[in-house]
């Protein structure tokens, strides 16, 4: 898996994000926030959903994604 993941992992922490995947039934993908996380960077979530779709090979609504809170 974190070789189809390499790219993208690498482009988010470079803007200060985490990525955190497992795969089941489901495949639940969390994004964290770092101290430096750059908030305008992040992809939509329906964006991104396809592009874990493409880069994991399931379908879009298998997906669970889970974005970092938005800060007050």
């Amino acid at each position: 898996m974190d070789e189809r993941l390499r790219f993208l992992r690498s482009s988010l922490e470079t803007d200060g994000y985490g990525l955190e995947v497992s795969e089941g039934e489901r495949t639940s993908v969390r994004i964290t926030a770092g101290p430096s996380a750059c908030a305008d960077c992040l992809a939509p979530e329906p964006v991104l959903r396809e592009v874990l779709s493409k880069a994991l090979g399931v379908p879009a609504e298998t997906i669970d994604l889970t974005y970092p809170e938005k800060s007050p």
